[in-house]
C-alpha cells in the first residue's frame, strides 16, 4: 500500500476540501496519508475542520496570496504579483522546507493540489516518487474554450502557472463536472466530493444558503433582502457587518459540518464561483447560482464551466432575477460520475 504526501494550496477552501475527500478514498483502499503541507498566507487562516482531519501530520508554510480590491468583490492581479515578489525570500524558504519534508518522509506518491511552491520543490525530489497534479485548473487548461475572457495577459498568467505545475508531475488529473476524454498528458477524472455531501439526504426548504469568498457581495445580498421582504438566507462569511441586517438573515462563521447540514435543507445555493461548492451542491441537484470574483479569471472560467455543464447558472450580480432562474436539476448522471472518483484516481496513482 502507498504512503502519500499532500501539498495543498490554501487560498480559498476548495483545494482543502479536495484533499479531505481524497483522504477518505485512500483510507478506504488501505493507503495512508503520512504528511500534509499547506501553503497559506497565515497559519491562523487554516480552518479548524481541516486541522482536525489531518491532526498530527499537518504543517503550514507561507505561500502567495491575492490582494483584494477595496470593495471586497474582487482581486488585484498586477498588484498581487508585485506584492508577492516582495516576499520572494520567504517563498524560497518555503520551497526549501517542502523539499526537506519530502526527503525526510520519502513518500511513494505526492499529490499536488495546484500549489505552485510545492511544484517547484517537487522538481528536485527522488526519481522513484510518483508525482501527481490534481485540480480543476488542468481541465480549464485542457478546454481553453472555457477561458477566452479578457484581458489576454490574465489568461497568459493562468496558463504559465498551470504549465509550471504540469512540468513538475508524472501524471496530471483534471477534475471535471462531466465525463469526457482527456489527452495523453492530462487525464479527466470526476470531482472530489466528501462523503457527507455524496450521502446527503436533500429535502428542499425555504431558506437560501449563501457562501461568499468575497464579502463585498454581502451588501448586494442585503439590498436583495430589502427588495424582497420574504427572502430568507443562511450566509457563511467572515464579515462582521457594522449595520443592521435584514430580518431573515442568519450569519455563520465557516464550519464544514454546519454548512453541509444547512445545504441538506436549503431552497437553493448562491456562491462565489469556486469549483468545489458547486461540485458538492450538484450531487443533490440543488438549484445553484454562482457569481465570479471580479478580476479573477479562474472564477470566470469556473462559472462558464458550471453553466456549460448544466448544473447551475453564472451571473454578474446578485438580484431578484437570479432567484427566478435557479431550478433543481436531475443529478443521477452527475452522481454516477462523481462516485467513480476514488477508483479512477487510485488507478492512475498506480500507473
Amino acid at each position: 500500500m502507498a504512503r502519500c504526501l499532500f501539498i495543498v494550496q490554501g487560498e480559498g477552501k476548495g483545494h482543502m476540501s479536495q484533499a479531505m475527500a481524497l483522504k477518505e478514498y485512500l483510507d478506504e483502499a488501505g493507503h495512508t496519508v503520512d504528511a500534509v503541507l499547506l501553503g497559506s498566507s497565515s497559519p491562523e487562516t487554516v480552518p479548524d475542520y481541516f486541522t482536525k482531519v489531518f491532526s498530527g501530520i499537518l504543517k503550514t508554510y507561507r505561500s502567495p496570496w491575492f490582494l483584494r480590491t477595496p470593495n471586497k468583490k474582487g482581486i488585484y492581479v498586477g498588484r498581487t504579483i508585485g506584492f508577492n515578489l516582495i516576499y520572494s525570500a520567504a517563498y524560497f524558504r518555503s520551497i526549501a522546507m517542502i523539499r526537506k519534508e519530502i526527503d525526510a518522509i520519502q513518500p511513494d506518491v505526492i499529490f499536488n493540489f495546484y500549489e505552485l511552491l510545492g511544484a517547484l520543490a517537487m522538481r528536485k525530489t527522488a526519481s522513484g516518487i510518483r508525482k501527481i497534479g490534481l485540480g480543476h485548473h488542468f481541465y480549464l487548461h485542457l478546454k481553453s474554450s472555457l477561458c477566452r475572457q479578457r484581458p489576454v495577459w490574465h489568461r497568459a498568467l493562468l496558463w504559465m502557472h498551470t504549465q509550471l505545475i504540469i512540468k513538475s508531475c508524472n501524471r496530471v488529473l483534471a477534475l471535471s463536472y462531466r465525463k469526457e476524454d482527456g489527452s495523453d498528458s492530462i487525464r479527466v477524472v470526476p470531482p472530489l466530493v466528501r462523503r457527507e455531501f455524496r450521502d446527503m439526504s436533500y429535502v428542499a426548504g425555504d431558506r437560501y444558503l449563501v457562501y461568499l469568498l468575497q464579502e463585498g457581495f454581502f451588501y448586494d445580498l442585503v439590498q436583495l433582502a430589502r427588495n424582497m421582504p420574504g427572502f430568507r438566507v443562511d450566509l457563511f462569511t467572515s464579515l462582521k457587518p457594522d449595520m443592521e441586517i435584514p430580518e431573515g438573515f442568519r450569519l455563520h462563521p465557516f464550519d464544514a459540518k454546519n454548512f453541509s447540514n444547512l445545504m441538506a435543507s436549503c431552497r437553493g445555493l448562491i456562491s462565489t464561483a469556486g469549483f468545489d461548492t458547486a461540485a458538492e451542491a450538484a450531487c443533490q441537484g440543488i438549484p445553484l447560482a454562482v457569481i465570479p470574483t471580479q478580476n479573477h479569471l479562474e472564477q470566470k472560467c469556473n462559472g462558464a464551466d458550471i453553466q456549460a455543464s448544466g448544473i447551475g447558472i453564472c451571473v454578474s450580480k446578485i438580484d431578484q432575477g437570479i432567484l427566478e432562474q435557479m431550478d433543481a436539476k436531475d443529478c443521477s448522471e452527475y452522481r454516477a460520475w462523481v462516485n467513480l472518483a476514488g477508483e479512477m484516481i487510485i488507478k492512475y496513482m498506480k500507473e
